[in-house]
């Protein structure tokens, strides 16, 4: 699976598409939980296929 030729997100961006804080997701990285993220040297990357797999994963049904 070549994932470096594909899209990935910011820490930032990341953070904005799910309506969190940096902080929630530097704290997920440090605590070994959460999405798998690449990091290039300081540069720390999500790639898409990867969020949308954790989201789809992640998916709650309400029962509605």
């Amino acid at each position: 699976m070549a994932i470096i030729n594909k899209p990935s997100f910011t820490e930032n961006q990341l953070a904005e598409r799910w309506g969190l804080s940096i902080k929630t997701l530097q704290d997920w990285r440090r605590k070994g939980t959460g999405v798998a993220y690449l990091k290039l040297g300081k540069a720390i990357r999500y790639p898409h296929e990867i969020v949308e797999k954790f989201e789809a994963e992640h998916m709650r049904n309400t029962g509605a």
